[in-house]
């Protein structure tokens, strides 16, 4: 294998020309690594692609906040933030129901009084425009100005032109004039374009084409990265196209500023009048006729020259990651370390379809001598932090993630996070990633919806220790652990007509009617509105699968069911679910039940025998979802006053006993959607208990 590596290395150096390439090296530093899944999610359903930034900002104002944008796999777009100080997480749906694709991630950019502009779009949709939304009040997420539709191609200007779409959103604002924004975009015949606006947004010029490659028989479609540092530069990374339809995928750089368009050395190539660039006409930083690349990311170090990270492959199955800087009037490139293969799931007997999708290697803009990168390590990609103190030839690597049991991929460094900010890098986890996009458009084998994607967003924040203390802090943290995994790992077996599945919604929406959170109301919604159609025979079901179904108020067969149900229907059940449906069944249709007071006596005449099974030592011995069931149904039953408050008190002692058996090593991830539904649902009855104490 070392021979073979070596040979890789001599072929990459003789096919690559105009920048130097150079071997770095790298060292590991002692770290406290950990599987990403012991880290703080900013949202357990969120995914983005890599051509719209920033998608994360710190901003310090009246809070300390770091604010995400992203996209779920419903295709809701939202922002959310991180605060710092109260360590609260909320976030807010801009645009519902946008589509189910990774590249509609948004981007943020802030005005002068802390508004947030958010920008976004579809993927490759003709007749769709860009989107724009604006923060009503500074620095606050929950209310917002109407969608603006931006239809920024000129049409007229470019009336032949084959392809009209708006891909990607990258906004800029520069101090220096006068706080112009300008938005850049994949346009007119998929080329890199661009406009901008002089009222903070309000209105915007026509676009207009950047960057032409050079196109022989088809079209080409170039990626750009984009980064400004806020005052008067904008510097660009192009590419000739995409690395799976080019023969050559090179990297082309410029810059602007005031007015005008430079090389790195500072040497003028033309006026924006004079627009658009021509690929022969920028400083080349990597190409090569047997070697394609991608960019990854721009900066610009303390001298305002470039920093670009990026990848090349030798093989659509061997990644190398670079690092480019320009220092003394030339570019240098680093090659960092081979990072593996492409991290999507190929499907058995299938071609991957993105086979040059890497895990990612992004800047560190606020200090750029600093990388994150997402590379193979056992089969699984981590996330790591690289530093180098000489342009990228020696590294000093810390482990992030290690032994994670999913992929960690596309590392974003917070815009605004300098050093000391507690929230330096986001990732996203992968429980589920076969492909970018819900529809494949025939470019690869059609997905069955259950199987698009599923990605949390990381934090590099550790979640904090579960204490088992019962107080409402303490309880609500080993709460959301509960949810969160739940959410994270969604079973994708269970029909969502079945009890267990039905158990397990309980148990998210008695969590979100705790917190009040938006995101885990929003999950919810979309479940509901998303639900696929089941085969079912509306004889046959089981009553218990009526009585949990998050749909049976607005479902007139099954109310039809439940108006006649008797409590021997109860007794086929299995031996947990009874006494708990019975409950269930009194407190969501009392209105419904004809011998509701028939469910009401038997449910009386069994609370002897709940407090017995409390008492007795087998308690300890009964599997967890039995527990919990016994817990909410006891407690759910003081809250309707069919059993005395002085009972309490039993719960909480119970309650005592199976936290302490959760919060034992592993238990909380080998937790299936039904045991995690039951101690959610009698973790709320808890919650309810200690704070009508308080």
């Amino acid at each position: 294998m070392k021979f073979i590596h070596h040979i890789l290395c001599i072929l990459l150096l003789i096919s690559t020309v105009s920048v130097a390439q150079n071997h770095a090296t790298y060292i590991f530093a002692k770290s406290k690594a950990v599987s990403s899944e012991n880290y703080q999610s900013m949202t357990f359903n969120g995914v983005w692609s890599w051509f719209s930034d920033p998608r994360a900002v710190y901003f310090e104002g009246k809070h300390k906040r770091t604010y995400a944008g992203w996209i779920d796999n419903y295709g809701d777009v939202h922002i959310g933030f991180y605060d710092h100080e109260t360590e609260e997480i909320q976030s807010h749906v801009i645009y519902d129901n946008l589509e189910i694709d990774d590249h509609d991630n948004p981007s943020i950019l802030f005005d002068d009084s802390g508004r947030l502009l958010v920008f976004f779009n579809t993927h490759s949709q003709n007749e769709r425009p860009l989107f724009m939304r604006t923060s009503t009040n500074p620095e606050d997420i929950s209310d917002w100005s109407p969608i603006k539709e931006l239809f920024l191609n000129d049409e007229l200007r470019y009336s032949n032109a084959e392809i009209r779409q708006h891909t990607y959103t990258n906004p800029v604002r520069l101090s220096k004039e006068e706080g112009k924004l300008y938005i850049f975009w994949r346009g007119v015949d998929m080329k890199p374009s661009y406009s901008v606006s002089t009222d903070n947004g309000k209105t915007w010029s026509k676009g207009e084409i950047l960057f032409l490659p050079t196109e022989e028989n088809h079209i080409k479609v170039p990626y750009t990265k984009v980064y400004s540092d806020g005052v008067s530069k904008i510097h660009f990374v192009f590419t000739d196209g995409h690395p799976t339809k080019e023969k050559k995928n090179g990297l082309y750089y410029m810059y602007y500023e005031n007015g005008s368009f430079y090389k790195a050395n500072g040497k003028k190539i033309k006026d924006a009048n004079q627009l658009p660039m021509l690929q022969d006409e920028l400083d080349v930083i990597f190409e090569s006729d047997t070697i394609k690349s991608w960019n990854w990311d721009i900066a610009q170090d303390e001298n305002g020259d470039p920093i670009v990270t990026y990848a090349k492959f030798l093989k659509d199955d061997s990644h190398m990651y670079s690092y480019a800087t320009f220092n003394n009037n030339q570019w240098k490139s680093y090659d960092l370390i081979y990072a593996g293969k492409w991290f999507p799931d190929t499907r058995l007997g299938t071609k991957e379809a993105a086979p040059h999708y890497s895990g990612g290697i992004v800047i560190d803009h606020e200090n750029p001598n600093t990388v994150y990168v997402s590379v193979m390590r056992k089969g699984v990609f981590e996330i790591e932090e690289w530093t180098t103190k000489n342009k990228g030839k020696l590294w000093k690597a810390t482990k992030i993630t290690e032994n994670s049991t999913k992929n960690n991929v596309r590392p974003f460094a917070v815009r605004g996070a300098k050093k000391g900010n507690p929230v330096q890098v986001l990732w996203l986890q992968n429980t589920k990633y076969i492909y970018y996009a819900n529809n494949t458009r025939d470019k690869t084998d059609p997905l069955n919806f259950r199987d698009r994607f599923h990605t949390s967003v990381k934090m590099n924040l550790l979640k904090p220790t579960l204490k088992a203390e019962l107080t409402k802090e303490n309880l609500i943290r080993f709460l959301r652990e509960v949810v969160e995994h739940q959410l994270e790992n969604p079973s994708r077996k269970l029909t969502y007509t079945y009890w267990r599945y039905g158990l397990g919604f309980a148990g998210v929406e008695a969590f979100a009617e705790i917190t009040k959170e938006a995101r885990y109301a929003n999950e919810l919604q979309n479940i509901q509105q998303y639900q696929t159609e089941e085969d079912e025979d509306e004889d046959e079901i089981a009553i218990e699968n009526i009585i949990w179904s998050y749909s049976a108020q607005n479902n007139r067969e099954y109310l039809q069911k439940i108006e006649t149900l008797t409590v021997e229907d109860f007794s086929e059940m299995e031996s947990d679910l009874p006494i708990a449906s019975v409950i269930r069944a009194i407190e969501k249709f009392e209105q419904t039940i004809v011998a509701i007071d028939e469910f009401k006596k038997i449910y009386k005449t069994s609370v002897n025998l709940m407090i017995q099974e409390f008492n007795f030592e087998p308690f300890t011995e009964l599997n967890l979802r039995r527990k919990a069931l016994l817990i909410y149904s006891f407690a759910a039953g003081i809250r309707n006053g069919l059993i005395d408050k002085k009972h309490q008190e039993t719960v909480l002692d119970a309650w005592k006993k199976l936290q302490l058996q959760v919060l034992k090593k592993g238990v909380i991830t080998s937790l299936d959607v039904a045991t995690s539904g039951a101690i959610l649902i009698a973790g709320k009855e808890v919650f309810e208990i200690i704070n009508g104490k308080l």
